[in-house]
């Protein structure tokens, strides 16, 4: 199985959630709020393989199109509570912002060490 494409699978306890597979890659979301830099904000990848010559590094930043939206965090979990439905597929990351009005919706199936912008949602 590619690591990278996660599947919700059950775990009915939290020692059970520990025993998965180890994650590859971790989403950080990264704002420049209150700084000189007049960017928008990312999601930064980073490489969770030990193994890795790359381990603990920024792998990839995926730019959001909009200044100023204060990105927020997605609530991103691998041991999700998807009981009794192996056939969901973890495959977009949901990243509200706090100043904006949008909500960011990323494709981390398609490629998970270098996710794409899917889709721009206006609350």
């Amino acid at each position: 199985m590619d690591r990278c494409r996660v599947q919700c699978y059950e775990y009915p306890t939290c020692p059970d959630a520990v025993k998965a597979p180890r994650e590859e890659v971790a989403y950080v979301t990264c704002t420049y709020r209150e700084t000189c830099i007049d960017q928008p904000d990312f999601l930064a990848t980073i490489d969770l393989n030990p193994r890795s010559p790359c381990y603990g590094q920024v792998i990839h930043r995926l730019p959001m199109p909009n200044l100023k939206d204060e990105l927020h965090a997605s609530g991103w979990s691998a041991a999700c509570p998807c009981f009794d439905n192996t056939t969901t597929k973890r495959n977009k990351l949901i990243l509200p912002c706090l100043i904006s009005s949008r909500i960011y919706v990323v494709d981390v199936g398609s490629e998970c060490r270098a996710p794409k912008l899917c889709k721009v949602c206006l609350r």
